[in-house]
């Protein structure tokens, strides 16, 4: 009795272990999970890129005429009015001097031409009676009352002042010619002095001011910006096997810029040509009117070139096994493996081509633990 006591209490350890573990395995079949049916919803062939906005209308107003900075009477974030708002001014003396030059320039051009229009009228009539007494000594001579040379004395008279009138009409005509020339030259002058006070040639706000008074300016450097942030354009690069569907008219995209969305637009422009080495081509985008869209900023490019309805699930759904796409369909409380084909992926959604139903119950949580034939408890 003393001997058989130590061996009876291992035995009945060993059956307790036995049937804990049995009891254990058997609890372990069945899995929680968490389920969610299968629904058609759109899915969006997507392309991602990133790109930038840009002022569709600017200026970079230039000095017209070379010399001293006068004064500037706008600064940096000042908003001007086309037409309107006066910008700048260059150094007006030397145009000013030359308009004075063309005025007097031009007063004498018209009176010389009045002397010339004067000088035409006293040989016209000199002309007239030296006419005159040609056709009166011509009748006479042919009477025989005046010697021929007589005669030959008024016809040379007439054929003198013929010429002279003739002549006189044409310095009459350079003199005009002259008038009209001295106008022009006025005109270019006038316009000059008017080219060294710059008016805002656009709407918008002063961007950048690159020149203070004082400077000697060139004529055609640029002294400041003006952008008019109305009009947004967003640019970005594509790759050229997407030139096709790019179509500017009838593809769109979605832009988005500091986490914000701005919006859905249509492509208004495709470049003509594809840049033969980076294989890129540019598109744009406009929007007006939307303060969210700041110029300069970057922004991020969702455009989409086809849409349409199909069965979906969560991209969590899925898993692989044995290089395998699947998902697991709840039916009779168990879990059903399906090889899947996906297609097209959206904000978190897969769209499923073949291998479900819709309706149909999938695992949207213990899938990765699941296996083929596993009881499950839908929490």
């Amino acid at each position: 009795m003393h001997v058989s006591l130590p061996a009876i209490k291992p035995m009945n350890l060993l059956l307790a272990s036995v049937a804990l573990a049995a009891t254990t395995s058997l609890a372990q079949q069945v899995l929680p999970v968490k389920v969610t049916p299968v629904a058609a919803r759109n899915f969006e062939r997507r392309f991602l890129v990133q790109g930038s906005l840009q002022t569709k209308n600017f200026a970079n107003v230039a000095a017209r005429t070379g010399g001293n900075l006068d004064a500037i009477w706008v600064d940096d974030g000042d908003r001007v009015e086309a037409g309107k708002t006066v910008l700048f001014q260059v150094d007006p003396v030397a145009q000013s001097n030359a308009v004075t030059a063309a005025e007097q320039d031009l007063a004498v051009a018209r009176a010389a031409c009045a002397v010339s229009r004067a000088a035409s009228e006293k040989t016209a009539a000199e002309s007239l009676k030296a006419e005159r007494d040609f056709k009166r000594y011509s009748r006479l001579h042919e009477k025989g009352t005046v010697t021929d040379n007589e005669f030959e004395i008024y016809e040379t008279a007439y054929i003198v002042t013929q010429a002279a009138l003739r002549l006189t009409k044409a310095e009459v005509e350079l003199a005009e010619a002259r008038v009209v020339q001295a106008e022009a030259a006025l005109r270019i002058a006038q316009k000059a002095l008017d080219d060294t006070r710059i008016i805002a040639p656009i709407s918008g706000i002063v961007n950048k001011r690159a020149a203070e008074p004082g400077e000697h300016l060139a004529a055609g450097q640029v002294v400041l910006r003006i952008d008019d942030p109305t009009v947004v354009e967003a640019v970005a690069y594509l790759p050229a096997t997407l030139y096709p569907e790019a179509e500017p008219g009838k593809a769109t995209f979605k832009l988005s810029a500091d986490g914000k969305d701005l919006g859905s637009y249509p492509v208004t422009y495709r470049s003509p040509t594809i840049d033969p080495i980076l294989r890129t081509f540019e598109v744009k985008g406009l929007i007006e009117n939307n303060p969210a869209a700041i110029p300069g900023n970057m922004a991020s490019f969702s455009f989409v070139f086809e849409k349409r309805e199909g069965l979906s699930v969560p991209d969590a759904s899925i898993v692989a096994r044995l290089n395998r796409s699947v998902v697991f369909v709840v039916k009779d409380g168990k879990a059903n493996m399906r090889d899947v084909k996906a297609g097209l992926r959206n904000d978190g959604w897969t769209e499923i081509l073949e291998g479900i139903a819709e309706g149909e119950q999938i695992l949207v949580e213990g899938q990765s633990q699941a296996t083929d034939g596993v009881a499950v408890d839908i929490r």
